[in-house]
């Protein structure tokens, strides 16, 4: 495991995320599989993590009015488990609460559920497969009070 001396976020263009996605999130796939629809929209949001000036994690964020929609989630494996992840995700949601938004969702791959739990999303529904990512469940966490 490689050690990381400080961590900075930072806005990033979608095309920037691939460089993570691809490995974490599209291993084996080719890489426009990459690109998420409304990466480009106006009001959508990509945050990277970057370690030593090294981009290692990646969000998207996708406004939806009353709600926003957390994707593409993924952190190098390299850098998994330091906190990188729990840092974008506490970031992306002051972002929402900058919006007056009090609703982050996301289609959550089984084994990213108990990071996101112990983020405070909760499960909704039944799981569901998506083409890409295998089984998923919806989560939702409500920032405001």
């Amino acid at each position: 495991m490689q050690q990381t001396t400080k961590i900075q976020l930072k806005l990033i263009r979608p095309k920037d995320t691939y460089v993570v996605r691809h490995p974490v999130l599209r291993k084996g796939l080719p890489l426009n599989t990459c690109a998420f629809d409304f990466d480009d929209a106006p009001n959508t949001l990509h945050l990277g993590a970057f370690a030593n000036d090294i981009l290692v994690g990646v969000l998207t964020l996708l406004n939806k009015t009353e709600n926003v929609q957390l994707r593409g989630m993924a952190v190098l494996e390299a850098f998994q488990g330091q906190g990188i992840g729990k840092l974008l995700v506490a970031h992306a949601e002051n972002q929402v609460r900058q919006q007056n938004i009090c609703t982050v969702w996301m289609n959550a791959r089984l084994i990213a559920v108990p990071f996101y739990e112990a983020c405070g999303y909760l499960k909704e529904g039944e799981t569901f497969e998506l083409p890409y990512g295998g089984t998923h469940y919806k989560m939702t966490k409500h920032l405001c009070n």
